[in-house]
């Protein structure tokens, strides 16, 4: 009676060893890190147009009537009514091309580690009628470049 229970014991501890927990949460891992990325990268472009365009229409804007106002900071003689206008669009311009560097840094580093995460059938030895059988289960394999 001994053996037996000490057999089952062995026999159940080393099915629950091999034996490996299915999740459906690390199966949409890749196609996260892709989703991701595509966002990322049309918040990239969508800063850089915007920013864009908003030189573009800096440039449309129209200079307006010269000032009688002397500038002490900068050495230009004439001053016109829309300076600080087209100055304003021109620094959100720059700044909003200028955040969407980090987008575009962050999608790529998205979509190498979606490209890095695959799925592969492993072979995991399982006890079956007192012997071990390598069988096909289902895997997540991540690459990790060194």
């Amino acid at each position: 009676m001994k053996k037996i229970t000490i057999c089952l014991l062995l026999t159940a501890m080393a099915h629950f060893s091999f034996s490996q927990q299915t999740s459906t949460t690390t199966s949409k891992v890749e196609t996260d890190y892709l989703k991701k990325s595509k966002k990322q990268k049309k918040i990239g472009w969508i800063l850089i147009g915007s920013g864009a365009a908003m030189f573009v229409v800096s440039a449309i804007i129209p200079e307006g009537e010269l000032t009688d106002e002397i500038n002490y900071t900068c050495l230009c003689k004439n001053i016109h009514e829309n300076d600080g206008i087209k100055g304003g669009f021109i620094v959100v311009g720059a700044l909003s091309m200028l955040g969407s560097i980090p987008f575009f840094i962050a999608s790529g580093k998205n979509k190498k580690r979606a490209a890095s995460i695959s799925f592969i059938n492993g072979r995991v030895p399982q006890l079956v009628k007192s012997s071990f059988v390598y069988r096909s289960i289902p895997s997540l394999n991540l690459k990790i470049s060194l």
